[in-house]
């Protein structure tokens, strides 16, 4: 009962889509801003690191909350369970029914799963990626360029999701796979673009 309660319950968070929310409240239309992507990075670009910040908060914790709740308390402990929790909060996100199922591109949501999935393991390693990235391709980035710093992360996680899986813990490797299509299916048009 707490496996199907905990999946359904971070189904319903993902799909709440602040960024949207906070962008409506200020009278900004997030469809008409750089990708039309309605998730935080766009509401910081519109609005102002404030409400940005806000927004990526926001938006990370739905990628915790209440999953997190559930592992902490003993609820939910089959760990491949508390992975597909993870992944639904994901799906909520990405295809939220708030905007006829186009949500937003999951980053920040997908780091706030690993937090609870890796215990900060992989969000540092990808932050570490992302920082190193921002800081050798300096100035503006293009909406391609910014899809291509998320499939380098992915890319680069591959040793570490292959070793923990190697020594028991499947689980993120299914995680990983599940993330990866949302984001994929997500940025494929960026990736391509870029890539041409």
């Amino acid at each position: 009962m707490y496996n199907v309660l905990a999946i359904m319950l971070q189904y319903i968070s993902g799909l709440i889509m602040y960024s949207y929310l906070i962008s409506k409240y200020k009278g900004i239309d997030l469809k008409k801003i750089r990708d039309g992507n309605p998730g935080s990075s766009n509401v910081w670009r519109a609005l102002n690191w404030r409400w940005g910040l806000l927004a990526m908060i926001l938006d990370y914790f739905k990628g915790t909350l209440p999953l997190f709740l559930f592992v902490i308390t003993g609820s939910v402990t089959n760990k491949c369970i508390i992975a597909f929790a993870a992944l639904s909060g994901i799906l909520g996100h990405s295809f939220s029914p708030m905007l006829r199922f186009k949500g937003g591109k999951a980053i920040a949501t997908t780091f706030g799963a690993w937090t609870v999935l890796t215990k900060w393991e992989v969000p540092l390693l990808l932050g570490a990626i992302f920082t190193l990235y921002g800081l050798i391709k300096k100035g503006k980035k293009s909406v391609e360029e910014d899809a291509f710093r998320v499939l380098l992360g992915y890319t680069l996680l591959i040793p570490y999701i292959l070793y923990k899986s190697l020594n028991g813990e499947i689980h993120l490797l299914i995680f990983y796979l599940g993330s990866f299509l949302i984001i994929g299916y997500k940025h494929w048009n960026e990736w391509r673009r870029y890539f041409r």
